[in-house]
């Protein structure tokens, strides 16, 4: 995400002659979900949900310009995380413990050098924080005092050896050490580093998956260094640092501020939250798409509203979208076929659905799912309108209709004005 907002044909034309592909094996997982995910204003979004082959392979392309990291995420909550600068990358690994330092880099220049400095790290940590404690232990004449030098002496070559080409793995690499610097030994001139990133750095700083981590350690520091200090002030404090360096008028300024909305509990912070979104609220410049559903995230739909419209990408049962249903009244159900207390609902949604398909009535269910195989099977027999796009809780549809939980029913009526919203159909007896 550029520092300063860029016209769109811009945009267009940049994303237009930048894609490149990730083809992946993963062993001991055939036939199921990927999610893949990009990092846009400095948090992780879905852009597309695949499934990989009885072999474990798949085949994903990123449609956009893109220089930082590319997670893919598995339901299980395992994920690989895949350094790309805008080139194919080509990778196996296997489902288990080693999935991620297990990675074999097949194509990309990025990753490998970047897979190579990861295996590193669990060696140099040995060398820093743990042999020599070890050492203390032991006579400098002992055997493994010696056997400790000689480890110790083969890390220090290893390090040596490495060749690093690659920008923005030299880039990704300095915001890691930062961030071990602000957690383990913080101190004004590791704070001062951060305040320079933030005002220097381009889009991969957003795209690195780190801006979390380094607004984080800005504000722990914070914390510590004025621990006379209210929270509030605290973090008040911290917050204006940030933002003079990366101003508010611009991407840069309002991804700190929705990250640090993110880091931050607003029950904790109400005078700050108060504070910050009422500055966002008067704002005359354009405000990111993140912001504006950080600021109003807490506004549900309310009983009178239009709902708003769910286009469907492929047809289902003939219609193109949710306004494309004629009916007397519509019920949009949201689930998901890995949720149980959806499955505890359904056999009552379908008793419900008799009796209100007869009386001019609709089902629309919008299922968050991520895996094609479960969904299918879950909704085999469902005789309402079914659909998904696969991408869970970063689906948009979920987002515009600020479902956080599941199942979550809104009634309609036949202008798709909302009725009523509850997460039991029982609560919709009374208007069939």
């Amino acid at each position: 995400m550029k520092k300063y907002f860029l016209i769109p044909i811009t945009l267009l034309g940049t994303a237009l002659l930048a894609q490149f592909n990730i083809d992946g094996q993963i062993t001991n997982y055939s036939n199921k979900p990927v999610l893949v995910k990009i990092f846009e204003n400095g948090s992780a979004k879905t852009i597309k949900t695949i499934t990989t082959d009885v072999n474990g392979k798949f085949s994903s392309r990123v449609p956009v310009s893109y220089a930082g990291i590319i997670r893919l995420e598995m339901p299980s909550g395992a994920n690989i995380n895949i350094l790309s600068d805008n080139e194919n990358i080509k990778f196996k690994t296997s489902y288990d413990e080693t999935i991620q330092t297990g990675l074999e880099v097949l194509e990309g220049k990025a990753q490998k050098e970047y897979t190579s400095l990861q295996k590193l790290n669990p060696l140099n940590d040995l060398n820093k924080n743990v042999f020599p404690h070890i050492k203390k232990m032991y006579n400098v004449n002992e055997t493994f005092y010696k056997a400790i030098e000689v480890e110790e002496e083969r890390i220090t070559k290893l390090n040596a050896s490495q060749t690093i080409s690659s920008p923005l793995v030299k880039y990704i690499q300095g915001l890691e050490n930062l961030i071990g610097e602000i957690k383990n030994n913080p101190s004004e001139a590791t704070a001062s580093k951060i305040l320079n990133h933030i005002q220097s750095d381009d889009e991969k700083l957003e795209q690195s998956g780190h801006l979390s981590d380094i607004l984080y350690g800005y504000l722990n520091y914070q914390f510590t260094k004025n621990s006379s200090e209210t929270p509030e002030n605290n973090l008040k404090l911290a917050t204006e640092a940030l933002l003079q360096k990366g101003n508010i008028e611009t991407e840069r300024g309002q991804n700190i501020l929705s990250t640090i909305f993110t880091l931050v509990p607003e029950q904790n912070f109400p005078i700050f939250f108060n504070e910050y979104k009422t500055k966002v609220n008067n704002l005359t410049c354009k405000v990111t798409e993140d912001l504006k559903s950080k600021i109003n995230g807490a506004t549900d739909l309310k009983v009178g509203d239009k709902a708003p419209n769910i286009n469907f990408e492929k047809s289902v049962k003939g219609k193109k979208s949710l306004y494309d249903i004629k009916a007397n009244q519509k019920l949009v159900v949201f689930w998901a076929s890995w949720c149980p207390a959806c499955l505890k609902e359904l056999p009552y949604i379908k008793e419900f659905y008799s009796d209100f398909k007869k009386n001019g009535g609709e089902i629309i269910a919008i299922a968050l799912d991520y895996d094609q195989n479960e969904y299918d099977k879950a909704t085999k027999d469902f005789e309402w309108y079914n659909y998904t796009d696969l991408l869970r809780w970063d689906s948009p549809i979920a987002e515009a209709y600020k479902v956080n939980s599941t199942p979550t029913l809104f009634l309609l009526d036949k202008d798709n004005k909302i009725i009523q919203k509850a997460n039991h159909v029982t609560d919709f007896q009374l208007s069939k």
